[in-house]
């Protein structure tokens, strides 16, 4: 479809755009951003900016299934929003009023996930590797995973995150787990519930990969990541968020809060609320990330670049993407401050194989 020109947008000279990651006006003036909070430290983030504590802790009571690939269902509070027809299963993406269900699948990333042939071996409760150079491979987790030394591999294994106490299903954020390598990995949450995320860290490599029925499926905390290859899809979406102090859940595909290096490739999104790719600089710089060959969508906007009151993002490339159009703000498909420059070339509409234009905010 053809990207509305800021007229169509709208009459006059400001449009209010919420993004939920961020709020922006979608003008034809300067970017106005918010100033910077005093932020200690990941754990000290505000809600906004991580949908739960990045804290790992025993869950002894936790014993979900082994048989582990249905949707999960809901948990008795909060409770997820409800399709209009005031369906009992749990809010994926799309289950809203008046929108379209995701599409089941998308043409999904061919071999992202547990391969269909791998046997998994059960384990109950929480894995931390303190082991340099350890293969984790054919297991099914009922539990976090937190990775505490380096050069680890994670394959060819399923993550069920337990729900009683928010966190990431596969955490590096420590300064102990660099060169982190997960492929083949599938992770979701237990039950709905908000504040669950996939994986979430720095210095990793997330490829090949399918995270769903999560708050955020990736959280980028530092440097040197490359995520390329994954399917993202079905986040989950909560009228009534805890975490955001009783609003609405801020889920993302991918949030970057902090780091240089990043390349992001390959990848298809699908089903994020607030954004498919949400830059918000919430503890440090961001400079140098490659968003490219991607199939993008969901989202207010689906790249959402904040700087946070830090100064332009520098070195943003995003290129040879295609969008989808299904966008909660019409044809905004990558909104950014104007002090932040972005290079930008061939990223087109998927159903139309039209340019897309950049939005300013």
């Amino acid at each position: 479809m053809a990207v509305p020109s800021p007229i169509r947008l709208g009459i006059s000279a400001v449009l209010t755009v919420v993004a939920l990651g961020s709020t922006y006006a979608l003008t034809t003036g300067a970017a106005q951003d918010r100033a910077p909070r005093a932020e200690r430290s990941y754990g000290d983030l505000p809600p906004d900016d991580f949908g739960g504590p990045a804290t790992v802790s025993p869950s002894p009571s936790v014993s979900p299934s082994a048989s582990s690939t249905r949707i999960p269902s809901p948990s008795a509070s909060p409770k997820p929003r409800k399709r209009s027809t005031e369906s009992a299963q749990p809010n994926r993406s799309g289950d809203r009023p008046d929108e379209p269900v995701e599409a089941e699948p998308l043409a999904a990333t061919p071999g992202a996930g547990v391969p269909a042939n791998k046997k998994l071996r059960v384990h109950r409760g929480d894995l931390v590797i303190r082991t340099a150079g350890k293969v984790v491979d054919g297991l099914e987790v009922h539990g976090r995973v937190s990775v505490e030394a380096p050069n680890v591999t994670i394959r060819n294994t399923r993550v069920i995150v337990p729900t009683g106490s928010e966190t990431a299903g596969i955490s590096n954020n420590n300064d102990s787990g660099a060169g982190m390598l997960v492929s083949n990995v599938e992770v979701l949450a237990a039950n709905a519930a908000p504040g669950v995320n996939g994986v979430v860290g720095h210095d990793f490599t997330l490829q090949s990969s399918e995270i769903h029925h999560v708050t955020d499926q990736v959280h980028i905390t530092g440097s040197n990541v490359t995520v390329r290859d994954n399917w993202f899809h079905h986040n989950y979406h909560f009228g009534s968020d805890p975490y955001q102090g009783g609003g609405a859940s801020h889920d993302d595909s991918i949030q970057i809060i902090g780091g240089g290096n990043i390349t992001i490739a390959g990848n298809r999104f699908t089903g994020a609320y607030n954004a498919g790719v949400m830059i918000t600089q919430s503890i440090s710089d961001v400079d140098g990330v490659t968003i490219r060959d991607n199939l993008l969508g969901g989202g207010g906007c689906t790249v959402n670049i904040s700087e946070k009151g830090r100064g332009p993002v520098d070195g943003l490339v995003i290129r040879d993407n295609r969008f989808l159009s299904d966008q909660r703000i019409d044809g905004c498909a990558i909104i950014h401050p104007s002090s932040t420059n972005v290079t930008h070339s061939g990223n087109v509409w998927d159903d139309t194989g039209r340019p897309v234009a950049l939005s300013r905010g």
